[in-house]
């Protein structure tokens, strides 16, 4: 390594991003707790495993980070995730009271369990976050610093400040090139707050158990997203009971329920729009279903443009590629203005 380094676990930084911390886990960098195990679907449960959204904060001068993690699994990526999402991590520095990309975990060192963050030597003290892989179950991390270096470690902040972000494999991190690009991430650094990914790929179909699971914290805002992984039945049975449980646990908590994006190669196979029109409509009239019940805190975003309207903003009709993630961004963003104002 060529200077001496001082390793610091994550624990030991303060893991903002995962909640239920007062309670055990199977594994330390999991999203859910041991008491979730066998009470929600399987499919959540195994997606639950991957680290996406948790991030530690810290101040350093050191000219050097290292990173020094094990993984439950020797694969470091899959077939919607490269490996600087899969199994990347990604930092972020402060300038001028934004957090600014720096980089991320380099190709060249994917089998190597300790390795440099950056290749280029940094200088002065700053303010970073670091944020953790989207998908690679963690079982071990440790920041290495130079040994002299100064170190302070940044508080995570409280839930009740933040935002919770329910979804699919969109919100998991498919696709994204680097962790911080995912949709909850993004949100935390635009709008100052803490947030935390309930991202399940193929996995977010509102059942009652999930319901009951996000009930127990109580953030600024839940983001609910999971149309992606619906049928129309689906939709019909469990959209509206899924909102009514969610509100009878959190009655005052805003809701900001999305419409997915249309398939971006619709215009060319009309049955896969037809598709989106016919869910988008059953979700419609469950709002208004609502809404004519009384229901004011649940807000609205349409997903017809979703991702722009040039069919360019996707991999693979589904998934948004990087530039899909910027155009959700420009929707979410006035949204959620209105609500957190």
């Amino acid at each position: 390594m060529g200077e001496k380094i001082r390793w610091i676990a994550f624990q030991e930084i303060g893991l903002e991003g995962q909640a239920w911390q007062d309670q055990k886990f199977e594994q330390p960098f999991d999203r859910i707790p041991l008491s979730g195990k066998g009470k929600l679907p399987e499919s959540v449960w195994s997606n639950s495993h991957s680290p996406t959204g948790m991030s530690v904060s810290f101040v350093t001068d050191s000219p050097v980070l290292f990173i020094r993690r094990t993984f439950e699994s020797a694969q470091l990526e899959e077939h919607n995730f490269n490996n600087c999402s899969f199994s990347g991590f990604d930092l972020y520095a402060e300038r001028n009271g934004k957090l600014r990309w720096v980089c991320t975990t380099n190709h060249k060192y994917g089998d190597a369990e300790e390795y440099p963050l950056n290749l280029d030597r940094l200088e002065g003290r700053h303010v970073y976050r670091l944020y953790l892989p989207c998908r690679n179950r963690l079982l071990k991390a440790e920041l290495g610093i130079a040994e002299n270096a100064f170190f302070e470690p940044v508080s995570p902040r409280p839930l009740e400040e933040g935002i919770v972000y329910y979804g699919s494999s969109i919100i998991h991190g498919a696709y994204t090139s680097h962790a911080g690009i995912c949709p909850p991430a993004w949100l935390g650094r635009r709008f100052g707050r803490p947030s935390w990914n309930f991202g399940f790929s193929g996995a977010a179909k509102m059942e009652p158990e999930v319901a009951d699971l996000l009930g127990t914290l109580h953030p600024a805002v839940f983001i609910l997203d999971p149309m992606p992984n619906m049928g129309l039945e689906e939709i019909r049975k469990r959209a509206k009971p899924f909102l009514m449980r969610l509100r009878k646990h959190c009655p005052e908590t805003p809701f900001l329920l999305l419409e997915d994006a249309p398939k971006t190669n619709g215009w060319f196979f009309p049955e896969k729009y037809r598709d989106n029109v016919r869910r988008w409509n059953a979700m419609r009239r469950i709002w208004h279903e609502l809404r004519e019940e009384g229901e004011r805190r649940i807000f609205y975003l349409k997903g017809n443009t979703l991702f722009g309207t040039d069919g360019e903003a996707c991999v693979d009709g589904v998934h948004p590629s990087d530039m899909g993630y910027v155009r959700m961004m420009e929707q979410l963003v006035p949204a959620l203005k209105k609500i957190l104002r």
